[in-house]
């Protein structure tokens, strides 16, 4: 049989020399719905998975003969595949406008997968759905648009205006069963003739199964929408018995600044050869040289530091299904504010006063629906001026959140040149070296800021400021940018991240930890799951949920430096 579904119509008589010019018009032969499902599946698996295809390649030892055979047979084997799963579904109309927009999907993505190495999971997914205009604003560019339109809206145009034709289901069922068939075929001499090569490499390369279009994207929607389901609306309280004795004269006042993307490699304080923290030199700064983070996007480590749950039990789902940290300290009388630059806080703030900083109106400050992060300093400071009971304040920071790197600070920056543009991969690597560490450096130059707006209160309150990343950022290293792979495989510059502090006297006196102590203890390792049971240690919260040994400052306290036992933090 030479077509799949039936024979093909007659041919068309041409038309004949008289006949009027109105008459003649350009016709099409639709396309068989086996024939559309593997032509559909030749595309995407050709032209929409080269980064499947680079890391395949380049995990091969060399050229030969063998890999040459297992690459081009897993190639087959894939188009069979997915062409047999595509069959049953290729019916009318709909069946064109599911390969369309599989067409284009698949181009979207393997755009992003292409020119930022990303890997497309359900955590890239979650920051997707919760991202707002602005970010996904950065993300356009008319490059991305050209690439877009011939890997995906061109096929997909043509496959609409040539159509498919309709065949009867005993016809799509045996081909379906036959593209099955071959598939299964195909598979079978892979493994005969080239599964030590194909297994190492699979088990070797991880990433590949976020690379491969368009499995990774599904699954990434369906492991989403599986973990994500919707909860009962109920809140789990946490700490039911935690308790704490006010305060009787000067508030305990304590500023988080939670940054956005600054990774731990490009602090200076932490020993980076550039200048990108002089700002915070002579401030009594202390630093934290090695914390990971929970997570590597904002969706997933925000929650994270703050649940109480830890990274080996964290979920989004169950972060949401149960109180914070913030909750636990608002519950026990302290005043707790959320104060955001950002795109939100992903459910942290949700029970406490938030306010979030405008996005236009203020000269020098804001343009392109953001504002820089100076606007928390100064909102810090009237929040300051109103402080009349111990307090929490989070400061949100945008930092510096990519991929538009160059907007994250005030031109012209200090290091030169520049990448001003939302397309980093195409820019020279040191250009794009330069305008992250701009983003650092004014992230410090905004530290200092809140530094001496809390140092300003000081008389009337024991304060102190703590400042931690939620995630890292990768800059082109092994052809990465951005951020948001799997923990699994995202590389340090992803999950290394700073944290510093800073206590004046009165409250070391307040919190009986002299900073010798805290800086005795500075070198170890922590992670965000430090970040709960330090929250509640500050403001000697007592309760069962509390661990000592996750606290930094009873940490401390506990080092041979202070000379004193374990704590543990009992009421009066």
């Amino acid at each position: 049989m030479n077509d799949f579904d039936h024979a093909p119509p007659p041919p068309r008589q041409p038309p004949s020399a008289n006949a009027p010019l109105t008459s003649l018009r350009v016709t099409n032969v639709p396309l068989s719905a086996t024939w559309a499902s593997v032509g559909t599946a030749s595309w995407i698996v050709g032209v929409d998975n080269l980064s499947f295809w680079r890391t395949f390649a380049l995990a091969q030892d060399g050229l030969s003969a063998t890999t040459a055979a297992s690459t081009v047979g897993l190639g087959i084997f894939l188009v069979l595949l997915f062409a047999a799963v595509l069959r049953p579904f290729v019916v009318g109309k709909a069946g064109i406008l599911l390969l369309c927009t599989l067409l284009v999907t698949s181009a979207s993505v393997s755009h992003y997968l292409d020119a930022w190495g990303v890997l497309f999971d359900k955590g890239l997914v979650r920051n997707m759905i919760e991202t707002d205009t602005r970010e996904v604003r950065e993300l356009l560019s008319f490059p991305a648009f050209v690439d877009v339109f011939w890997r995906g809206i061109l096929p997909a145009a043509l496959l609409w205006f040539v159509g498919i034709r309709r065949a009867e289901w005993k016809r799509s069922t045996i081909h379906t069963a036959l593209l099955g068939v071959v598939a299964a075929g195909v598979a079978g001499a892979l493994l005969a003739t080239s599964y030590g090569t194909l297994a190492s490499t699979f088990r070797n390369h991880r990433e590949l199964r976020f690379q491969l279009v368009p499995t990774n994207y599904i699954n990434a929607v369906y492991g989403y929408l599986k973990g994500e389901d919707v909860t009962s609306g109920a809140i789990l309280p946490i700490a039911p018995d935690a308790r704490r004795t006010p305060s009787l004269s000067r508030p305990l006042v304590l500023v988080l600044i939670v940054g956005e993307t600054a990774r731990a490699a490009n602090f200076s304080l932490g020993g980076y050869m550039r200048e990108t923290n002089a700002a915070l030199a002579n401030r009594d700064i202390l630093y934290f040289q090695n914390v990971v983070s929970c997570g590597t996007d904002t969706a997933t480590s925000l929650p994270c530091m703050f649940s109480g749950l830890g990274a080996e039990e964290f979920s989004v789902r169950k972060a949401r299904e149960r109180e914070n940290a913030l909750d636990v300290l608002l519950r026990t009388g302290i005043s707790v504010q959320w104060l955001d630059n950002n795109s939100g806080c992903k459910g942290v703030c949700a029970r406490v006063p938030t306010l979030q900083m405008p996005t236009s109106g203020i000269d020098g400050l804001c343009g392109e629906d953001a504002c820089q992060d100076e606007i928390l300093a100064r909102s810090l400071e009237e929040r300051l001026k109103e402080v009349k009971q111990d307090t929490a304040i989070v400061l949100h920071q945008m930092g510096s959140h990519g991929p538009a790197y160059y907007r994250r600070y005030p031109a012209p920056g200090k290091f030169q040149p520049t990448c001003d543009t939302n397309r980093i991969q195409s820019c020279d690597r040191q250009a794009l070296v330069n305008t992250y560490d701009n983003t650092i450096e004014y992230t410090s130059q905004n530290i200092a800021r809140i530094v001496e707006a809390a140092r300003a209160r000081a008389p009337a309150m024991d304060i102190a400021v703590l400042y931690i990343s939620d995630h890292g950022e990768s800059l082109g290293e092994r052809n990465i940018y951005l951020h948001g792979l799997p923990p699994m495989l995202a590389p340090s510059e992803q999950t290394h991240v700073p944290m510093l502090a800073w206590l004046p006297v009165q409250t070391q006196d307040r919190l009986k930890l002299p900073i010798s102590c805290l800086a005795s203890v500075a070198g170890q390792k922590y992670s965000h799951d430090n970040l709960f049971s330090t929250l509640l240690g500050f403001f000697g919260v007592a309760t069962a949920a509390y661990r000592a040994d996750l606290d930094v400052l009873a940490i401390a306290r506990a080092s041979p430096a202070c000379g004193n036992a374990s704590p543990r933090l009992t009421l009066k």
